[in-house]
């Protein structure tokens, strides 16, 4: 392996790097260490193309390769009938290709990873697992992967549907095979550990330093954010609403990401009506338009679910950013939250069902004082432990160690 392979490392998802933060955090990191980074990545969202290119733009050394498969893109529509027509053949056949139906574009990106001869490749989402397993077999050179999400539980806890039994096929025969593994909290790092017999290392979903803490609510109405990349059901979102009907506080809740106007109407039937103008919705923005916004909000509101699986044993970068943002959190009673929180016990407080998050929004009505501690605390913990800045020397000291 010559001297500039030994450099080289690509980074591998099936969807956008605008909403695969990780990926970008990795890639920012090790170019800083001087390797070069190459990505390979899809485009199907036609509003989050202009936050890749963003993305882009800000780190010029990368290099990429990206497939456009938006609706305003017509040179991909031949390319989507072809692969749509190969999907249904292959369910067709007894022993349909497992790489296909988890990820489309499997052959694509296999090519163009093929053709990078990197030292390191980099699966994210498990879509990519088998391709940075494959291409560095084929090019002699070492794989790992970043689980943000325990994968065969992410949709269901039924171990028969089609779903668990697809992706625990992908990780039990590629798992094994990598060099190196992450995951985005310490449960599922556990998880993994005890399936595979493995070490994996845990990475928190946390970002860069933020320039500015947020602001201080000495009077006005609280305002509580909750974000995500979907505003859909099954998000805890209901539960919010049940919060802030059952009292007369004053309050604003802005709710942020893509949503369905059909939901949409759905939760403002759902709110009471004197509530209705309280409640705010807000479309998507780029990662580094969010950090900045999300510091003009009192609390943040992070309302996993308990089930599947994969949502009680998940830390999102939703916690993360409220923390580093200086929000003070509020976090249903999943495991992992309860972990956290029982660690950081100062940066919020837990809530197991709508009147609990009422009774929480209540108290920091009511105690401007500790809302404020609350929300420094919470501020200089992202400064001083929970950021990038720290966290990425994990990162590193694997890729360096896997790759000499």
């Amino acid at each position: 392996m010559d001297g500039a392979q030994n450099k080289t490392i690509c980074l591998i998802t099936p969807g956008h790097i605008s909403s695969n933060p990780r990926l970008v955090k990795e890639a920012t990191s090790l170019a800083k260490e001087g390797y070069n980074v190459h990505l390979i990545f899809t485009q199907y969202v036609s509003s989050l193309v202009k936050y890749d290119q963003e993305i882009l733009e800000a780190n010029p050394s990368w290099t990429f390769n990206a497939l456009n498969w938006t609706p305003q893109n017509l040179l991909t529509t031949f390319s989507k009938i072809k692969s749509g027509l190969r999907l249904k053949i292959l369910n067709l056949l007894p022993n349909n290709n497992l790489h296909y139906t988890l990820n489309r574009n499997y052959s694509w990106q296999l090519a163009k990873a093929l053709k990078v001869k990197a030292a390191l490749y980099i699966g994210h989402n498990l879509g990519a697992l088998p391709i940075a397993v494959n291409a560095a077999k084929a090019n002699q050179a070492k794989s790992g992967f970043d689980a943000e999400d325990f994968h065969r539980q992410e949709l269901t806890d039924d171990q028969h549907s089609s779903d668990y039994q697809l992706k625990a096929e992908i990780e039990n025969h590629y798992i094994p095979k990598l060099d190196y593994f992450t995951a985005a909290s310490p449960l599922i790092a556990n998880l993994y550990k005890s399936l595979y017999n493995i070490k994996v290392q845990s990475i928190n979903n946390v970002f860069p330093k933020i320039a500015d803490a947020s602001v201080i609510n000495t009077q006005k109405p609280i305002k509580l954010f909750w974000f995500s990349q979907t505003v859909g059901p099954n998000r805890g979102i209901e539960t919010i609403i049940n919060a802030i009907n059952s009292i007369s506080t004053p309050l604003e809740l802005h709710l942020l990401g893509k949503f369905d106007p059909n939901y949409q109407e759905q939760l403002n039937q759902l709110t009471i009506a004197e509530r209705r103008k309280d409640l705010f919705f807000h479309h998507t923005v780029s990662p580094d338009q969010l950090l900045k916004i999300a510091g003009s909000y009192d609390i943040g509101i992070a309302s996993e679910n308990t089930s599947p699986l994969n949502r009680n044993i998940c830390l999102t970068n939703k916690l993360f950013t409220y923390i580093q943002c200086g929000l003070a959190v509020a976090a249903s009673n999943t495991a992992a939250q309860n972990a956290f929180m029982s660690s950081y016990n100062y940066t919020g407080k837990i809530y197991h069902d709508a009147s609990d998050l009422a009774t929480i929004i209540n108290y920091y009505h009511e105690n401007r004082t500790m809302l404020n501690a609350t929300k420094k605390a919470c501020y200089e913990l992202g400064q001083k432990s929970l950021n990038w800045e720290n966290e990425s020397q994990k990162f590193l000291i694997l890729v360096k160690e896997t790759i000499g």
